[in-house]
């Protein structure tokens, strides 16, 4: 049983085994820095010469039977000849662990995976590991320092729908544009909420955000703005938006153009066996599909281009060809003789346009399609540990079943099978 602990690949660590022995049910491994090799001073350049060793004592994760590890390892101290030198002495590293640390890199990542798959706090890993717990809380503070985002993308999804006796709720998911990986959520879509939850993260990570990739929404360009007065935010961090809602607006705009032309020609909502009605899927796909029957003032074929104009923005890798494409779109949408819902589209274009610009500069991995599958996945289990953790559910939030009507007491008046009776 002991001996099979050995065996944990101490070899390619840069170190040799040289014993392994169990105290009071805790696996003890001894290890050393091999001798035979010549070290020189980083300051003069002079051969080193030895002074000993020096024993260090480190936790190291569990084994495969989850009994606790303990690594002694003998560390090599060189000093310097030269006695001028700045660089009197220093001991050998390696990368078992870094300097000044107890956790080995090992129980460091076992730490957070664990934490990861909800299988313990950071109190119970601490006694596992028999250490405190800031000794694991730091170290699974340094991990999570490692995987700073650099394009953060923000996108808001319905947690619960309204009824009767709650408003419509939303979470915000911040999310790694260049990897598409959900990195936290939080409850709320306004200006305020992401401020809050940026202000609560630390400054190093939010420091290291380069561009932030958000909807057309006024609240999170606000909001961007405030974090970078208030210093949360380089000044240097930049507003993307994401080029799937744009290329949305101009869908939306075609289908409000096909309804109202629809209304105007028939008099009545689209039908089965009317001719716009049966292509409002085909509009949205390729020109060779789309038909001009029932369109007598071809404004919907007009909307059509607009939204393949403005599709074609996105299309292209060359800052200055998207910046003609927008210009080509934004007057094509702002023409006189243009719909009602191109000219709305074309006031968005122009508001928007330096964000839709910066984008092209900043190409980054399209993550909406996968973001609405990861936030079903998303629990505590399958996310990286993060700084912060989800808010604790309300209570009062939560759906209560009623109590049912006492046989007793009957209701006199039972509750209406129609939700809500308008008075005509």
């Amino acid at each position: 049983m002991v001996e099979a602990s050995s065996d944990v690949g101490f070899g390619a660590l840069g170190l040799e085994w040289t014993g392994v022995e169990e105290v009071r049910g805790e696996v003890v491994v001894r290890v050393q820095t091999p001798g035979g090799r010549r070290v020189f001073c980083a300051g003069c350049g002079g051969r080193a010469r030895s002074k000993g060793r020096r024993e260090v004592v480190l936790r190291d994760a569990p084994d495969g039977g989850g009994r606790p590890r303990r690594v002694v390892w003998d560390k090599r101290v060189w000093a310097c000849p030269d006695r001028e030198c700045a660089t009197r002495s220093w001991t050998g590293q390696a990368s078992l662990a870094q300097p000044r640390r107890v956790l080995t890199g090992r129980a460091a990542a076992w730490a957070v995976d664990r934490l990861a798959a909800v299988e313990g706090s950071v109190a119970s890993l601490a006694r596992r590991l028999g250490v405190g717990w800031r000794t694991v809380w730091a170290a699974v503070a340094e991990r999570a320092g490692a995987g700073a985002v650099a394009h953060l993308g923000f996108g808001e999804t319905v947690m619960a729908s309204a009824s009767r006796r709650r408003r419509r709720r939303f979470i915000t998911a911040a999310v790694d544009a260049g990897t598409g990986r959900v990195v936290d959520v939080f409850e709320g879509r306004d200006a305020a909420d992401l401020r809050a939850w940026m202000h609560q993260q630390p400054r190093w990570w939010a420091g290291a955000v380069e561009v932030v990739c958000v909807d057309p929404h006024e609240g999170y360009r606000s909001a961007v703005s405030s974090l970078r007065s208030d210093g949360v935010l380089a000044q240097t961090a930049r507003v993307a938006v994401d080029p799937f809602h744009i290329v949305r607006l101009a869908n939306q705009a075609l289908a409000k153009c096909r309804q109202r032309t629809q209304n105007q020609a028939l008099g009545h909502r689209g039908r089965t066996g009317d001719p716009l009605y049966g292509t409002r899927k085909l509009l949205l796909m390729g020109v060779e599909r789309l038909d001009g029957a029932g369109d007598p003032c071809d404004e919907v074929a007009d909307c059509w281009q607009a939204k393949e104009k403005v599709r074609a923005v996105f299309k292209t890798i060359d800052p200055d060809q998207a910046s003609d494409r927008l210009d080509d779109a934004t007057r094509w949408c702002a023409a006189p003789e243009a719909a009602p819902e191109l000219h709305r589209l074309a006031r968005t274009l122009d508001r928007w346009r330096t964000e839709i610009q910066r984008r092209d500069r900043h190409p980054q991995r399209a993550h909406r399609s996968s973001q609405r599958q990861d936030q079903r996945r998303q629990t505590l289990s399958q996310r990286l540990p993060q700084l912060l953790q989800l808010p604790t559910p309300n209570p009062a939030c939560r759906r209560t079943k009623t109590r049912p009507n006492s046989t007793r007491h009957k209701n006199p008046n039972p509750t209406s099978q129609l939700r809500r009776v308008e008075p005509i």
